[in-house]
């Protein structure tokens, strides 16, 4: 029973603040939508609380700080999965079969992006950034044939 209330006075609350939200205009929305959001965080807290289920938060605070390290190691490859996501962002990469060679030119300079190598590389630079970059698209492992062929394609004509 003392749920039922509860469930019941949360949905009136809910009830009066949505209409307030929904009648007010600008900076006064805003502001009540400001505080909506906080005081619904602080209820969380407080009936995580009392009913003692806290270290579900700790749990998550600590989940977070642990992957924070290894997000920030594979944030170097964003520019390189953004650049080839532009390119062929209105083909399909599942169906799409990759290009033959010789039928698609890559320039130097694309293939140096896609490796993300710098000008002076060395061959073994080549073969490093190649190896890194397949194991984390290959088609065995959930990437796409698209990209692995893009992959193999630079690393031919750095290599040419």
């Amino acid at each position: 029973m003392a749920r039922l209330i509860i469930f019941i006075a949360i949905a009136a609350i809910g009830l009066i603040l949505w209409h307030k939200i929904t009648r007010s205009k600008g900076e006064q929305r805003k502001k009540l939508m400001l505080w909506s959001l906080f005081g619904i965080i602080a209820a969380i807290l407080a009936i995580l609380t009392v009913t003692g289920h806290l270290n579900i938060i700790t749990a998550a605070i600590a989940g977070a700080v642990a992957l924070i390290p290894r997000l920030l190691q594979y944030s170097r490859y964003l520019p390189l999965v953004r650049n080839l996501y532009q390119k062929h962002a209105t083909a399909d990469t599942q169906t799409q079969t990759p290009p033959k060679p010789g039928e698609q030119k890559m320039t130097l300079n694309e293939a140096m992006e896609i490796l993300a190598l710098e000008p002076g590389y060395t061959e073994t630079d080549v073969i490093t950034a190649h190896r890194r970059i397949m194991q984390k698209v290959h088609p065995d492992r959930g990437g796409s044939d698209f990209l692995a062929a893009q992959i193999n394609q630079a690393k031919e004509v750095l290599l040419a």
